[in-house]
């Protein structure tokens, strides 16, 4: 991934997290005596499985919160479909493993409260009354990002899980979290906080570097992060693996003693759901496919290609080499170089950097110099569709390349 080579640099995520995963399970067998997953592979292809629907769920979300974006991605869409599903599908299995591993290591022992001490008594007493607010607390945390999105969007990382544990709990206590409270045991719910946690960084890390990653436009948070994203959001992953867990129990509750039409009912319809997602994603959420020569503006893909450049090889390139390299002159060799930059720079991409060429913007320079909002209404106006939260990333970048080149 580092030095670019393919396909490590567009899918290291995926790369990453397959052999974590198992480096996860090995640490729970040494310590624990037996694999969480390898030694019950059903049950490992059944996280994975529901793993992508589950994700894809926020990303339905998503749509409408305009939170985070992918660049970067495949041009093929088969190939793009199954990188991201398959990276979606690591979603489950690193929760449920980190909890897992916190468990065999003693974390949050059986009756024991967050700071170790033993613990029988009920940290909640649940009444049906109170299980029903709870869930219409869970419906309000879902229904008023949908409406007032830029004020309300953190509230959706909270709501499935108070939706769903409450109707868990009334069918089986034991797979409950609200469960483990009324027991006063709330080990597992702590297991899976610090577990998200753990996972949320490593999820972070992972995607920082690649060449095909998330990006957040999170209103308000976007100057101080760390990797992609925003401090504060990293708040957000503990809660994340609770709704996991609460989701998956539902699912567990929901289908067991199901006859087989049913299951295949229920797993056709997780289907048809991914694929619906995955279609609005190709719409709203992939901002960018891999940049090639040959689709850049103006820029002589033959040539360069012979020369052994692609788009990420030229952005860094000195004009005078690849002027050297190619025969042209030094102009047009400078010029290219300043069109491969700008479809490097922050996932823009090859169609976005035709578009700022149509708008009159060639250049970093030029980019660093719009208005993002203005930035937006042109794009959109020349035909496009502008995405205010993508084009002020994208001129925060170019700011910042101008900074670095200063400095320099």
């Amino acid at each position: 991934m580092l030095a670019g080579t393919e396909p490590f640099a567009t899918w290291y995520y995926l790369f990453a997290w397959y052999p974590t995963l198992l480096m996860l399970d090995a640490a729970v067998a040494l310590r624990g005596g037996r694999f969480f997953f390898l030694d019950r592979p059903a049950f490992l292809l059944s996280l994975m499985a529901w793993s992508v629907p589950f994700w894809l769920l926020f990303e339905l979300f998503n749509f409408r919160l305009a939170n985070w974006y992918y660049v970067f991605v495949p041009d093929g869409r088969a190939a793009r479909w199954a990188g991201v599903t398959l990276s979606f599908a690591t979603v489950l299995p690193a929760i449920f493993g980190a909890e897992r591993l916190l468990d065999v290591c003693g974390v949050g022992g059986r009756g024991a409260g967050a700071l170790g001490r033993p613990s029988r008594t009920p940290i909640v007493r649940l009444t049906s009354a109170r299980l029903t607010g709870i869930q219409a607390a869970g419906l309000a945390m879902l229904l008023l990002p949908l409406l007032w999105p830029r004020t309300f969007f953190p509230l959706v990382w909270g709501g499935v899980t108070l939706l769903a544990d409450p109707w868990v709990y009334r069918r089986d206590p034991g797979r409950s979290l609200l469960g483990d409270l009324e027991r006063g045991e709330p080990g597992r719910p702590l297991r899976l906080l610090l577990g998200g946690m753990a996972i949320g960084l490593l999820w972070e890390l992972f995607n920082a570097g690649a060449r095909g990653k998330w990006i957040y436009t999170v209103p308000g948070l976007e100057d101080l992060k760390l990797f992609e994203m925003p401090l504060l959001g990293f708040f957000g992953f503990p809660v994340f693996a609770l709704e996991a867990f609460s989701l998956y129990q539902a699912l567990v509750v929901s289908l067991t003693g199901a006859r087989l039409p049913v299951r295949l009912a229920v797993a056709a319809l997780a289907a048809v759901f991914t694929t619906l997602v995955l279609l609005g994603m190709e719409r709203a959420t992939f901002s960018s496919t891999t940049p090639r020569l040959a689709d850049l503006p103006g820029v002589p893909a033959a040539p360069l290609a012979r020369a052994g450049y692609d788009v990420f090889a030229l952005a860094e390139a000195a004009p005078a080499r690849v002027a050297a390299a190619t025969g042209a002159d030094l102009r047009h060799a400078g010029s290219w170089v300043e069109t491969a930059r700008l479809a490097a720079l922050r996932g823009i991409g090859d169609r976005n950097t035709a578009r700022l060429h149509a708008i009159g913007i060639r250049t970093l320079d030029d980019l660093a110099a719009s208005d993002p909002s203005r930035l937006a209404r042109r794009l959109g106006s020349a035909g496009g569709t502008g995405h205010p939260q993508r084009e002020r990333e994208w001129v925060r970048a170019a700011r910042d390349a101008a900074r670095d080149a200063a400095d320099y």
